[in-house]
């Protein structure tokens, strides 16, 4: 998988962590500008006419949800008069549009924002706009499309209505599917009576609800009951049903956002006396249509149990020998959504760096507790004229855990994914700064854990775990004014470095 880079330091992604790759690479983008004429002191664009590295990042992802944030960035590829900017939206896309943060400032003056059909228009009082400027357009209280699916944006800057650069970005996808469902059995043995089942999940919409539908194996029964709810909202007014192979709970209607981790558990179920894996599906419910849904990983019934009774003591005993199956996920990593820098040449070398987007996320489900070790590989900066422009393959990019000190020893720091637990990694042989050969072959350790560390969903370079990644590029004085590219390919292996 592969992200397209983009200048400047925006913000995150969400899928089924079960499913993540072991590899995925980030592709990086250096933009030149040289001075075609020191005088003027106008830097060349380059090139004219297609933005550099356009972007849009949407704050919740569920389709219908409301008041959400659109975010739109780029780098301007030509120096122009500008007065407005307009990005397209998929059909469906409603609202009250605002203006929220816009960067540069000379771009938020006077902002204003208007929604018409599929596209939205970012109106500003006019001036003169350098190339090689990188610009954020937020876009607050917009109403997602109803359509899942994924969706790009055609970004155009304008002047007295005529277009001058534009670009399209990479797709958003608009999920309808829940987020981390899991199902929690209190007693995983057939025909075990008293059992409590807990289902949890993470909505994707904001939607008005008033039920949820639970999937169980065939033969499940007893008399159910609502057991400890969360959040509040989903509480109030709770009551369960059973019929057939569905637990449907219900609850007083509310709208509830997008994001709400909930908790369900029902008490008094008797198990289906079939041994086996069941998954369970879940389905979030308005007035009868369904809203969101997933599938829990299975949970384990094992058979072959006997039970063993003592009638001679007082009172009789029976004891049984029952078994616990947790089964391991898999090992995973993904890369930084991108990484880019630009500069404009200037007679002196120059050390750029982009902190803002270079966290990446691992995920250790295994069960192991063996420690993993992320590596990376990057291809040379090759530019995108047919000149055949390069940086050099060594010492041009720099791995390090600090955004002011390209010397600096210090280790990116690590903490838990939002809304999830974990056992944060302990590092053992990490060496930085790290100088990255640009061969697309020879490795550089960018983290590792020890064993028994580093298990769950952790953000490496996290600021709020210490010191944040770092992705260090120097760029010669003599270098030709281009628009570089490098892919950065990250991998994961099992053990932490020296083993």
């Amino acid at each position: 998988m592969r992200y397209p880079a983009r200048p400047v330091p925006a913000h995150r992604h969400r899928g089924n962590p079960a499913s993540w790759p072991r590899r995925l690479a980030v592709t990086a983008a250096l933009a030149i500008a040289g001075a075609a004429v020191l005088v003027t002191g106008i830097a060349t664009p380059a090139f004219a006419g297609s933005l550099v590295s356009p972007g849009w990042a949407v704050s919740q992802t569920g389709p219908g949800t409301l008041g959400v944030n659109y975010t739109y960035t780029f780098t301007t590829a030509s120096t122009s008069e500008l007065d407005s900017v307009t990005m397209t939206v998929p059909a469906g896309t409603g609202g009250s549009p605002a203006v929220g943060t816009v960067t540069p400032a000379g771009l938020a003056d006077g902002g204003t924002v208007s929604l018409s059909g599929d596209t939205l228009t970012y109106s500003f009082t006019p001036g003169t706009v350098e190339a090689g400027t990188r610009v954020s357009i937020e876009i607050t209280g917009l109403a997602n499309t109803t359509t899942a699916g994924s969706y790009t944006s055609d970004i155009t800057t304008v002047d007295a209505g005529s277009p001058v650069d534009s670009g399209t970005t990479p797709a958003a996808s608009f999920s309808s599917g829940l987020v981390s469902s899991g199902w929690a059995v209190s007693r995983a043995v057939p025909g075990a009576t008293g059992a409590d089942y807990t289902y949890t999940f993470s909505t994707t919409s904001t939607s008005e609800l008033d039920s949820v539908t639970m999937t169980v194996p065939a033969g499940t029964g007893g008399s159910p009951a609502v057991g400890t709810v969360t959040p509040a909202a989903v509480a109030a007014g709770g009551s369960v049903s059973l019929s057939g192979g569905t637990l449907t709970y219900s609850f007083t209607p509310g709208t509830v956002d997008a994001g709400t981790r909930v908790s369900i558990e029902i008490t008094g179920l008797a198990n289906t006396t079939a041994a086996g894996s069941y998954t369970s599906d879940i389905t979030t419910v308005d007035a009868g249509s369904p809203v969101d849904s997933g599938t829990t990983p299975a949970v384990s019934f094992p058979g072959g149990l006997a039970a063993t009774c003592d009638n001679a003591t007082s009172p009789p005993n029976c004891s049984t020998s029952v078994t616990a199956t947790v089964v391991g996920g898999a090992l995973g990593v993904t890369a930084p959504p991108s990484q880019s820098w630009s500069t404009t040449l200037n007679g002196t070398d120059q050390a750029l760096v982009d902190t803002a987007d270079a966290s990446f996320t691992v995920q250790d489900v295994t069960g192991s507790g063996g420690g993993w070790t992320v590596t990376a590989t990057a291809t040379q900066f090759t530019g995108a004229g047919a000149d055949g422009n390069t940086l050099p393959a060594t010492g041009t990019m720099v791995y390090a855990g600090s955004g002011t000190d390209e010397t600096s020893g210090a280790t990116p720091g690590a903490a838990c994914a939002p809304a999830s637990a974990c056992v944060v990694p302990t590092t053992t042989g990490l060496t930085l700064p790290a100088p990255v050969t640009q061969n697309g072959t020879t490795l550089v350790n960018l983290y590792d854990a020890e064993a028994n560390t580093g298990m769950g969903t952790i953000l490496i370079g996290a600021v709020s775990g210490g010191a944040p990644a770092a992705w260090w590029v120097n760029v010669p004085a003599g270098a030709m004014a281009d628009t570089y590219s490098s892919v950065i390919t990250l991998a994961i292996s099992t053990g932490p470095v020296g083993t």
